[in-house]
């Protein structure tokens, strides 16, 4: 209060004065001295480093900017977070969708190995398969996989579903067979000396019976940890068949 009292003391004579050098005095009213002291005040206190209108204090405005800053900070974190976890998203549904097919691109036609073998009267089924170091069909018949390799043993059967003795000779047809495996690996069958062997079998299934039958092939160990899809490429004569298994 003094110092305003002083200032406004010190504006009211430098104003008389200036108006000393018109040769007259001037006289303040009450509402204009007023406003000298108003005015007065707020340039003393607007420099005054007490008060909390004045200079303000540095290391609070520093305090304040940087929560400002950190706040910005998470802001932009959160930010970043949630278009990554976008992201994340739409991978994940695109990976569910299922794939759209290229018109363009040529559709499997699959048949039954009973067509790709033209067997007649005889039903081939597909029935299991099987990873192993050899097979044995007796104990005179055995095959063993080659070094660094492990044998794919298909089975078969079949079937004679008629009333008669039906002759099954596939060996005549020289059959060819090639197995693609998930899509990705594919081997073609060995030809063995085993009697059930698939591509070289000969003999008579009677009404309702059945005859197994295998198909072997050579894969490289470590290359069957899961077997997802198979399909069977039957070469017969001019004709080449996919069978489905």
């Amino acid at each position: 209060m003094k110092k305003k009292k002083l200032a406004a003391g010190a504006l009211a004579l430098a104003v008389s004065v200036s108006a000393c050098g018109c040769g007259q005095a001037y006289e303040l009213t009450d509402s204009e001295r007023a406003a000298v002291v108003y005015y007065s005040a707020y340039a003393v206190t607007k420099f005054n480093k007490r008060q909390p209108e004045g200079i303000q204090d540095v290391a609070a405005l520093e305090k304040q900017m940087a929560l400002e800053k950190e706040e910005e900070k998470q802001k932009q974190e959160q930010e970043k977070q949630q278009k990554e976890l976008e992201k994340l998203q739409q991978k994940e549904q695109a990976q569910n969708q299922p794939k759209q097919e290229d018109p363009n691109t040529p559709q499997k036609q699959y048949v039954s190995l009973n067509q790709a073998l033209k067997l007649g009267g005889i039903n081939a089924v597909y029935k299991k398969y099987e990873v192993s170091s050899a097979y044995t069909e007796t104990d005179s018949f055995m095959v063993s996989a080659n070094r660094g390799n492990e044998l794919l043993v298909l089975y078969f059967d079949l079937a004679n579903n008629g009333n008669k003795t039906v002759k099954c000779d596939i060996l005549s047809k020289m059959p060819a067979f090639r197995l693609n495996i998930n899509d990705k690996l594919s081997v073609s069958a060995d030809t063995t000396i085993l009697l059930n062997d698939l591509g070289t079998f000969q003999g008579k299934i009677k009404a309702g019976g059945k005859q197994k039958a295998v198909l072997i092939f050579q894969v490289q160990k470590g290359k069957l940890k899961q077997v997802k899809s198979m399909e069977l490429e039957v070469t017969a004569g001019d004709s080449v068949s996919l069978v489905k298994l």
